[in-house]
């Protein structure tokens, strides 16, 4: 951070230099306009939206001597890092080419635009400024909501697979919203573009974390469920209960972080401990294992619930204005 000295320019107007590293990194030159946004103890500098639009950035990922696994976790490191070309080459590729594009195909919005026997190349065809964050936590929200009805029904019928494939969805809503939460948070054009601030950006991105949590432990109880083939009816009974009310307590979590209910986030806060001990209860009662691994996944949602509510209370007044139709 720098610290520059206001000087007074004339009778009504004052003036602060702009450091030059800042103009030769930006490629701005004498006559360019610029954007000043008041935002309360703060201004905004930006570029105008004439400027010239930003090279492309490209990556190149080398395939040859590593672990499928680490090849993954590169590729979707230079997606989440925004990469708009990403170039995967080796001797080794063609041996590897299908699950290295199965990983492409699996990140929304990167499309495979040349391929060779030594190199893949994706390109990014997204446009950040058309990606709602609030209609991909909707949409994460309506996946889960129908694989925990699913997973609660596996106590009579078995859905594990199905819920299994929604789960893929939600990972794959996951990374996008993480790339664009990243861009914005390093972009206050696309931030403001978004009506987003820092901090909603912020929270949005640990409210999506929990989701997916809650997904995971989802599939995870269908599982067990599907394992668990000596429940007798009542322990099934019981342990569906509380599985519902751990709905009903995630139905509300959500309805607060959409009506921004604080009262209601604050309800869901301190009745954690309640449904906690419930579980607690239910497996000092019953300590099969996949009972006892059922109990823990409840446990596991319930934290994940009361961290959205807090997300929500952590929440503060949006200095952009929030279409109110999202």
């Amino acid at each position: 951070m720098e610290t520059r000295r206001i000087i007074s320019f004339g009778t009504s107007s004052f003036v602060v230099s702009v450091p030059k590293t800042w103009i030769r990194e930006n490629k701005v030159k004498k006559g360019d306009l610029v954007h000043i946004e008041d935002r309360k103890d703060e201004l905004i500098l930006s570029l105008s939206g004439d400027a010239k639009p930003e090279e492309p950035k490209r990556i190149l990922i080398e395939v040859d001597n590593k672990d499928l696994r680490l090849i993954r976790t590169e590729i979707v490191s230079a997606y989440l890092n925004n990469y708009d070309i990403i170039d995967i080459a080796g001797k080794q590729l063609e041996k590897n080419a299908p699950q290295v594009k199965s990983i492409i195909r699996n990140l929304t919005g990167l499309e495979i635009i040349q391929q060779t026997a030594t190199k893949i190349t994706a390109k990014d065809l997204l446009n950040l400024k058309e990606i709602s964050i609030r209609t991909l936590i909707r949409r994460m929200d309506n996946i889960t909501r129908s694989m925990i009805i699913d997973s609660i029904d596996c106590f009579n019928n078995d859905h594990f697979e199905s819920i299994y494939e929604r789960d893929l969805d939600v990972n794959r809503l996951v990374f996008l919203a993480f790339r664009v939460i990243r861009a914005a948070m390093a972009n206050s054009k696309l931030a403001k573009h978004l009506a987003m601030s820092n901090l909603e950006l912020m929270y949005s991105r640990d409210i999506i974390l929990r989701i997916e949590k809650i997904g995971d432990q989802t599939k995870r109880i269908a599982r067990h469920i599907r394992n668990a083939t000596a429940l007798t009816t009542e322990e099934k009974k019981e342990l569906s209960e509380i599985y519902k009310h751990l709905m009903n307590d995630y139905l509300n979590a959500m309805k607060a972080y959409y009506k921004k209910d604080i009262l209601l986030a604050c309800q869901i806060e301190i009745t954690n401990k309640d449904i906690i001990d419930v579980c607690s209860a239910y497996k000092r009662r019953n300590d099969p294992v996949d009972t006892s691994r059922i109990i823990e996944h409840f446990k596991s949602m319930r934290t994940a619930i009361k961290n959205i509510s807090r997300g929500v209370i952590g929440m503060e007044e949006n200095p952009f204005t929030i279409p109110t139709n999202v």
